[in-house]
């Protein structure tokens, strides 16, 4: 017990000093609300959190003797010690955590997850998403924990890592209970629909990839029971190759009609809902396929989802072919797919919205591929590869591309063909980027010299990395200091 009550103090105070009336004041408090900690490190840290915002003995008082510590039922349940630190908590904070459980336990959440599915459903303004990190405030507060994730990289060939969040499994409990009137989490073949509160709207999946009689049984009394057509999240988790569990689902969810947001794993053009083609109001849909089926394409009546701000294709292993009309999407923000996609988009220019295009190739033979067509996008981020320079004739058409207006571009890759063509010196001078460009890569220019921009000092001041292949270019300009 001794060292259960340092670690608490510990995690009171991290490496702060206590203050001078700690052991008159609070220490007994402190104590006191330790015998109701069971024992739990997370506890320890969570709580121990809450007191350390306010020093004082009216603080530490509420906290022990908020009315849900007074009704455990169990002598071994820290339950109701982590919901008194989530009660304290601010209401955005609080909505945020209670939606975390409708995904798996162990999800590497990134910010964009739940940022993305809070915009969807209505908590948060688009426009406000980027401004506040709240799964790094759910940190501070003890709800998540911090570590570093990996993904491949197709177009670098290497394992790239990024940051994401994991939740403790007694968290990802607590945030299942407290959002039990909302929010319905299946991930076990014995749930019972009875117990089910009628009002919920937002549910996930991902139960096993087992046929079980009881399960379809229980779904029935589940399409009875809660209002189908009214719900405004379906999240599917992994695909059935069990062919019986996968109509199960069809059949459960044929009603749907008013989805906000939609994940799915799909293995044929079957696997998707009934009603897919009437889900206007979606706003956050996520298709992956459970193993590469190239032969499924994308429906075409995807380009109806009008209100449709974030496209998820990142586990998508299907055809590469986009629908004709998929510019119709006006408002996407966010559309994760592989760069084979991205430069498939034909008018790509009408999606103002668009953060992010991996590749866009200039093709002379085809309408809706014209370099002005990257115009219109001044909300693009990150990195954007252009190729088939060697397509543009003119001045005027690298112009169009409005370049020096993408402001939070990051890297850029100017891409001619490998066939040596003579290129017109003021194209290049003509693709200048913003100031905030951090890696620039040329490869292949015919010209025989570069660009003006191209002085590090007056006008590239934030370039950390140059990268120049296949150039015969006479002078290199002054780099400056890269």
């Amino acid at each position: 017990p001794n060292d259960f009550f340092t670690l608490f103090e510990a995690c009171i105070f991290g490496e702060d000093n206590k203050p001078e009336k700690y052991q008159d004041e609070l220490a007994g408090i402190a104590q006191e609300i330790a015998n109701k900690l069971k024992g739990s490190p997370l506890a320890a840290k969570t709580v121990g959190r809450l007191l350390h915002k306010h020093l004082s003995q009216e603080h530490w008082n509420g906290v022990l003797e908020k009315h849900q510590w007074l009704k455990q039922q169990r002598s071994d349940d820290i339950m109701p010690s982590l919901k008194i630190s989530y009660d304290c908590l601010p209401f955005h904070l609080k909505k945020y955590f209670s939606y975390c459980g409708l995904f798996p336990e162990d999800h590497e959440f990134t910010s964009s997850d739940i940022n993305h599915f809070s915009v969807a459903i209505g908590i948060i303004d688009s426009n406000h998403q980027a401004d506040r990190n709240y799964l790094e405030e759910l940190v501070d507060n003890g709800f998540l924990m911090k570590k570093k994730g990996y993904y491949w990289d197709d177009r670098y060939q290497q394992q790239k890592e990024f940051d994401c969040y994991v939740m403790h499994d007694l968290m990802h409990e607590l945030s299942k209970s407290v959002s039990a009137q909302e929010c319905l989490n299946i991930s076990g073949l014995d749930f019972r629909a009875d117990a089910i509160p009628q009002s919920v709207r937002h549910l996930s999946i991902n139960i096993e990839d087992i046929y079980d009689a009881n399960f379809e049984q229980e779904m029935c009394k589940l399409r009875e029971r809660i209002d189908i057509a009214n719900l405004r999240s379906l999240m599917i988790f992994r695909g059935y190759e069990e062919e019986r569990i996968a109509k199960i689902l069809k059949d459960s969810f044929k009603e749907i009609n008013s989805l906000r947001v939609l994940f799915i794993v799909v293995k044929s053009a079957q696997y998707f809902p009934y009603r897919f083609s009437k889900l206007i109001h979606l706003q956050y849909l996520k298709i992956s396929t459970s193993h590469p089926h190239w032969e499924i394409r994308l429906p075409s009546t995807l380009s109806r989802f009008y209100h449709l701000k974030f496209l998820d294709l990142d586990d998508w292993h299907g055809s590469s072919d986009l629908p004709e009309d998929f510019s119709h999407l006006e408002n996407l923000h966010d559309f994760r797919a592989k760069s084979e996609l991205h430069s498939n988009i034909h008018n790509v220019g009408k999606m103002k919205h668009l953060q992010e295009l991996k590749e866009f190739h200039v093709k002379k033979e085809s309408m809706g591929f014209e370099l002005s067509e990257l115009g219109a996008l001044t909300e693009l981020e990150g990195e954007l590869i252009i190729r088939g320079l060697e397509h543009v004739a003119t001045k005027e058409e690298a112009t169009a591309a409005k370049l020096m207006l993408k402001r939070n571009l990051k890297e850029l890759k100017l891409l001619w063909g490998r066939d040596g063509a003579t290129t017109d010196d003021d194209i290049l001078d003509a693709l200048q980027p913003h100031s905030n460009l951090r890696v620039l890569t040329i490869v292949n220019h015919g010209g025989t010299v570069g660009p003006r921009w191209l002085c590090l000092e007056i006008w590239l001041t934030s370039l950390e990395t140059l990268i120049l292949e296949g150039i015969s270019w006479r002078t290199l300009t002054p780099f400056g200091k890269l």
